[in-house]
């Protein structure tokens, strides 16, 4: 088993926390309710942040791995490239529409939660393909020597919330994620 792949599976945990904590936040306001948008925003910058920087470079190698390893099977896994792409288009689209509440423009209620349940749904959607197809398919093909090229590329991408420095950036979330 790669302590990639574990690594990559916590990043997963705690981003579906995240997702959990926002859905939250957006049921508030679809109420008519006043969400906490600081922690909003701060879960925005996360996601903006963290999986480009650190998330998805560990899963990219591992799949160009598995395209060296087992071609056959790489194609079986899908496009993952494409989905951050598209994960990375609707978190933009919902990071503006954040940066519009916060500067108090005009945005229809529901047009904004729209947007944000969409992000939701698409990112919880792509780590579950992730965790049931990508993960356990890159487990049984890849060998020990894989594995161990893999961490040696990946070792210094690490969650900021597991980190000083992160937590010192993201307080509000590591904070919230203790609770």
């Amino acid at each position: 088993m790669s302590a990639v792949l574990d690594e990559i599976h916590q990043e997963h945990k705690t981003m579906g926390r995240l997702l959990g904590v926002l859905e939250e936040q957006i049921d508030l306001f679809a109420e008519g309710r006043r969400p906490d948008y600081e922690l909003i925003k701060e879960i925005v910058d996360y996601f903006l942040t963290v999986p480009n920087l650190c998330h998805h470079p560990k899963e990219n190698l591992i799949l160009q791995k598995l395209h060296q390893r087992a071609p056959e099977v790489a194609q079986s896994v899908g496009d993952l490239e494409e989905e951050h792409e598209e994960i990375s288009r609707e978190l933009g689209d919902f990071a503006h529409a954040v940066v519009n509440v916060l500067m108090e423009m005009e945005i229809p209620r529901d047009a904004f939660v729209k947007l944000a349940r969409e992000f939701i749904e698409t990112e919880h959607n792509h780590m579950v393909h992730e965790e049931e197809v990508f993960m356990p398919t890159a487990r049984k093909h890849l060998t020990d020597e894989d594995w161990t090229e893999v961490e040696q590329h990946v070792a210094r991408l690490s969650d900021p919330l597991r980190d000083a420095d992160g937590r010192n950036k993201f307080s509000r979330l590591a904070e919230r994620l203790v609770s």
